[in-house]
């Protein structure tokens, strides 16, 4: 079986994750994906510095992700932010489509059960690689809270980063990811997969 966990940048996908590896699912991230994606000298790599510049690269010729998310999610210019993601998103979505489908049809073929993790769900065209898709909200203070404990970004930032965000209109499960560990736990037992 493949089930895709989506929601909001905040919601708790990986703690679901998690929930699912404990019980010997292969983990399927699509933001892993996308950070091997952007190692030096592969194609992608080659776009986004051509792209933006050789500023968001670190000394080791890294792309400095935290300098990227600036431009593309910067709140005092959102006419220039919305203009550069996409140009971003036109550079790694179809990279990040394709190796996302390889990664499912191998594991598909040793009959594991795969969970894909992924908040930009129908950008990705994820939906027709998986049986069920459950989507995990949280409100939006615990969102932002978990997000800055994480990452160390502003409300601002934040802000910017899940414009685009919205979540699936039609999964087959939800959950509200707003308590403790445990009860997230409960909710997930309940799941008939």
């Amino acid at each position: 079986m493949t089930l895709g966990i989506t929601g909001i940048s905040g919601s708790g996908k990986h703690m679901v994750a998690n929930f699912f590896k404990e019980k010997e699912w292969v983990i399927l991230d699509a933001d892993k994906i996308s950070h091997d994606l952007y190692r030096p000298y592969t194609g992608v790599w080659k776009k986004i510095t051509k792209e933006f510049g050789e500023k968001i690269l670190n000394t080791d010729d890294t792309i400095n992700r935290f300098k990227l998310s600036e431009i593309v999610f910067n709140p005092s210019d959102p006419d220039a932010s919305k203009l550069l993601l996409g140009k971003l998103n036109q550079i790694i979505h179809p990279y990040m489509k394709r190796r996302m489908k390889e990664v499912i049809h191998r594991h598909f073929h040793r009959e594991s059960n795969i969970v894909v993790i992924a908040a930009l769900w129908e950008e990705l065209e994820l939906k027709k690689l998986c049986d069920k898709i459950l989507l995990i909200k949280a409100n939006p203070e615990t969102r932002l809270k978990r997000i800055q404990n994480r990452d160390g970004i502003s409300a601002e930032m934040y802000k910017m980063r899940i414009k685009n965000q919205k979540d699936i209109s039609d999964p087959d499960y939800t959950i509200e990811n707003n308590g403790e560990l445990r009860e997230l736990k409960g909710e997930l037992n309940g799941i008939t997969l």
